[in-house]
């Protein structure tokens, strides 16, 4: 389920996603980048994470903030699952915690490690809550806490992020440059920074997210090469290299896949 953030909350919140499931047997789930960061609150059991084919697992902590993934994760749950996640834009990270967003790239930090007792009492109060509505008031709650102490990007930053978005990824980082009064390296500083990835390679993480959502809406009967080409790939072979290597799993596969919790978080099996 997909909830919009308050209006307050929109400059840094794009949306909520809960997760949830009562089926007490362990599920096999794949993570890949959206581009955006994000932090999450388990109010059930907390996921077992596995990273670069390691066959031993971590157990993510009650709270965490995430920043930006370059290579997909495999994740499994024990028990019941319970999450909210906060989807924050691309530039949430700087602005709402003040940390240079390329600190975080495939790593996780602990909420009670950036905000101690606060983060702490947040998370005993979400797991004392039954109703999902009251646990989102009360990270909204925290959220405007730290809102007020936010960095805003600039005005260049917002201009090129809002071109990204509009040509759905599908503009070279020159044609972008003829745009704006920014030079290459200077804006290579700003996503360095504020982002934590190059532009390039967000603008291949847009233009790769859009394809997924046309991909899921292409109806059966049609050619799948529709929509590689109004995805903007020219190359079918290219690109399904590249989405193998991206989402670990086929176009193919990816489509016909039943389970999506969201675009980018995908239940692959019932066993590891």
């Amino acid at each position: 389920m997909q909830l919009a953030p308050s209006d307050s909350l929109s400059s840094v919140v794009k949306h909520y996603l809960i997760l949830e499931s009562e089926v007490d047997v362990r599920l096999q789930y794949r993570l890949f980048s959206d581009g955006n960061p994000g932090i999450v609150f388990h109010f059930k059991n907390p996921l077992v994470e596995y990273t670069d084919g390691h066959s031993f697992g971590n157990i993510q902590p009650r709270s965490f903030v995430y920043g930006q993934i370059t290579h997909y994760n495999d994740l499994t749950s024990n028990g019941k699952l319970g999450m909210l996640v906060v989807v924050l834009q691309p530039f949430g990270i700087y602005s709402l915690f003040r940390i240079a967003a390329h600190e975080l790239n495939n790593c996780i930090l602990k909420l009670p490690d950036l905000f101690g007792q606060q983060a702490l009492d947040l998370e005993d109060q979400i797991l004392r809550e039954q109703h999902v509505d009251r646990i989102t008031k009360l990270v909204e709650k925290f959220l405007l806490e730290k809102l007020a102490n936010s960095n805003n990007p600039d005005h260049l930053f917002k201009e090129a992020l809002h071109l990204m978005y509009k040509w759905r990824g599908i503009i070279s980082v020159e044609e972008l440059l003829r745009e704006i009064p920014i030079t290459e390296r200077q804006l290579e500083r700003k996503f360095k920074e504020l982002v934590g990835t190059s532009p390039k390679k967000f603008l291949d993480t847009i233009k790769f997210q859009n394809f997924l959502k046309l991909l899921k809406n292409h109806s059966r009967g049609e050619k799948i090469s529709n929509a590689i080409y109004d995805g903007g790939y020219y190359d079918q072979a290219h690109l399904n290299n590249y989405f193998k290597k991206i989402t670990g799993v086929t176009p193919i596969q990816y489509k016909l896949n039943h389970q999506l919790l969201a675009i980018n978080f995908i239940q692959l099996s019932s066993n590891k």
